[in-house]
C-alpha cells in the first residue's frame, strides 16, 4: 500500500468519524427543534449519509469500516451529548445501536457493490434505497417534510448508485420488492419498536 494511498484511507476514516460525531452530536441537540431536529435525528439521513460514504470509498470492507465508523461517530457523539449535559445513558440502548452500528456496516458492504454490473449492482442499489422508501412510506396517509426528505434522499441514492440507464431500471423491481417486504412485514416496527 503506497504512501499516499494510506493517507488518504486514515482521512476518510475520521472524516466519517467526525461527521459522525457532529451528526450525532446535534441530534441530540436539536431534538425537538422543529423540522432541522426531526431530519438530523431521523434514521433516514443517517442511511443516505452512510450510503455515500460506502459508495465512494475505494474497497468494499473499507465501504463497511467506513460506514462502521461513521455510525459509531453517530452513537458516540448522541450519548456523549446526553452524559455532558448530565443526563443518564443507559447500557441497553447503546449496546442495541451498537448493533445497529454492525448492520450498518453490512449495509455498506452492499453499497459498494452496487458499482457492479447488471443485477448485482442494481439489487446492492437497491438496498439502502429501500430502506428509505420504507420509511418513508405512511408519507401517503399524511404528508410530512421529514419523509419527503426520506423520498428526495432515496431518488438521490438511486441516481448516484445506478449510474447507468439499465442499472436503474434492473433496481427497481428490487426497490418495489425490497420495500413490500420491510413494510408488509413491519420490519422498521420490529427493529425500532416504533419509533419510526
Amino acid at each position: 500500500m503506497s504512501r499516499g494511498k494510506k493517507k488518504f484511507d486514515v482521512v476518510f476514516i475520521l472524516f466519517a468519524l467526525f461527521l459522525g460525531l457532529f451528526m450525532g452530536w446535534a441530534s441530540r441537540d436539536l431534538q425537538g427543534d422543529g423540522v432541522p431536529g426531526v431530519i438530523i435525528g431521523n434514521v433516514g439521513i443517517w442511511i443516505f449519509v452512510s450510503a455515500l460514504l460506502a459508495a465512494y470509498t475505494p474497497e468494499a470492507f473499507q465501504a463497511a469500516l467506513h460506514a462502521f465508523t461513521y455510525f459509531i461517530g453517530v452513537i458516540a457523539g448522541y450519548y456523549g451529548n446526553i452524559l455532558l449535559c448530565g443526563g443518564n445513558v443507559h447500557v441497553k440502548a447503546v449496546v442495541y445501536w451498537l448493533v445497529f452500528a454492525v448492520v450498518g456496516a453490512v449495509i455498506g458492504f452492499i453499497v459498494w457493490n452496487s458499482r457492479a454490473k447488471e443485477w448485482l449492482g442494481g439489487i446492492c442499489a437497491a438496498v439502502p434505497v429501500s430502506l428509505l422508501a420504507a420509511e418513508a412510506w405512511p408519507i401517503y396517509k399524511a404528508f410530512t417534510i421529514p419523509l419527503a426528505f426520506d423520498v428526495v434522499c432515496a431518488v438521490i441514492l438511486l441516481i448516484l448508485l445506478a449510474p447507468g440507464k439499465y442499472q436503474k431500471l434492473m433496481a427497481l423491481p428490487f426497490i418495489i420488492i425490497f420495500t413490500f417486504a420491510l413494510v408488509y412485514f413491519s420490519v422498521f416496527g420490529w427493529i425500532f419498536g416504533g419509533w419510526i
